[in-house]
């Protein structure tokens, strides 16, 4: 009897790029059903819960910060928090 597959949690990826490509790009995350939250400068795109893929590829302006599975919410509290 082989154990059952290990559900892992969607991967939150941390961006850093202009606002307005930020923008543009939240926008079609969102209409694919994706978790999106942005401020200024800075957004966190998050999968779907039970969809699993390849990263995707981001603009040449946008830069991939960090990879994160502790849920949408912690991952903007992490990367869109104020630098002091």
């Amino acid at each position: 009897m082989s154990a059952a597959p290990e559900s892992r949690a969607p991967r939150s990826y941390l961006l850093l790029g202009p606002p307005d490509i930020l923008h543009d790009l939240l926008n079609e995350f969102a209409d694919d059903g994706w978790a999106c939250s942005a401020d200024r400068w800075k957004a966190v795109v998050t999968r779907p819960a039970g969809e699993d893929g390849p990263d995707p590829g981001w603009p040449a302006e946008i830069a991939l910060q960090g990879i994160t599975t502790d849920g949408h919410e912690d991952a903007c509290r992490a990367h869109l928090a104020p630098v002091e």
